[in-house]
């Protein structure tokens, strides 16, 4: 895969300076515990993080620290490992971007059987195309995450573990390196009323606000338009299947890839823990208790 040239980015963007980003590489180099990150990834974190130093290394540090402490979503990114998750879930960014000019994840269940799904894996494989997309086509504007979740029932949600919800929306919310403008998920109102218990108690007000839950397709064709979605949703985009298919095409063309995303990990034995606040900064712990949430 061909990553995104450093260079075109300076060029075009008037916030991105050089010595920011030699300052951020010298700042990676005299930590022992990090990996090797490419200078491309540290102008996505900075981007993603509007420009602010301290806040892309608290993104990074939480990056690669909890890509290191939680396997299950990060490890084992070969694709016989990910077969079962690859043949049963979609999960791309769509061909055009929403009116704002945000790019579009979106996510559904190719095969609805509740027996072959795992959520990690779905989490596992999201991650992948995210990262991918961002590397290869460079930094963007923002990012909406839409879930079709209408296939989903009961036995679906209950294999949704608390602490795998709390993890990954620790990782959205603090340490993905894009900006992440919104999640919305179409669901039925008796899945709703199991899935919000699961994820309300981990939700900052930042990310709740983001968040919106719809009852219906055309509820949430008002928030996004319809023809940015496949033809059986009623847009003008791909079909489903066609979708699928480039997405496995994706993930076969870039393996080499993803062995070096394997990579991006911190080694905690070497980490230096003399500044205690950066332990409590990794923390994952949710903050706080919210009433509301979004649906439509």
């Amino acid at each position: 895969m061909k990553i995104f040239d450093a260079q075109d980015e300076y060029t075009k963007t008037k916030e991105l300076r050089l010595e920011d980003v030699r300052a951020l590489q010298e700042w990676v180099a005299k930590q022992p515990h990090m990996p090797s990150i490419s200078e491309s990834l540290l102008i996505a974190f900075f981007q993603s993080c509007y420009w602010s130093m301290e806040q892309t290394k608290a993104a990074i540090e939480k990056f690669v620290t909890w890509r290191a402490a939680w396997p299950d979503f990060f490890a084992n990114l070969d694709l016989p490992h990910l077969r079962s998750a690859i043949d049963q879930n979609l999960a791309t960014v769509l061909p055009i971007p929403s009116k704002e000019g945000y790019k579009l994840f979106y996510h559904k269940l190719m095969i609805p059987d509740s027996a072959r799904y795992t959520p990690a894996e779905l989490i596992k494989l999201a991650d992948m195309v995210l990262v991918q997309d961002v590397m290869e086509k460079g930094p963007y504007g923002g990012l909406i995450m839409v879930s079709d979740l209408t296939d989903y029932d009961a036995a679906h949600i209950l294999k949704v573990r608390v602490a795998e919800s709390r993890r990954c929306l620790k990782y959205l919310q603090d340490a993905v390196p894009l900006r992440l403008k919104a999640l919305h998920c179409v669901v039925s109102g008796k899945v709703l009323e199991i899935l919000i218990p699961l994820i309300k108690p981990f939700l900052n007000r930042t990310l709740l606000g983001k968040l919106h839950f719809h009852h219906s397709y055309e509820a949430l064709f008002k928030r996004i338009p319809q023809d940015a979605f496949p033809k059986e949703i009623g847009g003008k985009q791909p079909s489903l299947k066609e979708l699928h298919e480039n997405m496995k095409i994706a993930l076969v063309e870039n393996v080499d890839f993803f062995k070096d995303v394997e990579k991006l990990i911190a080694n905690d034995a070497l980490r230096d823990r003399s500044n205690l606040s950066v332990d409590s900064e990794l923390g994952v712990g949710a903050q706080g208790s919210f009433r509301k949430c979004n649906v439509e």
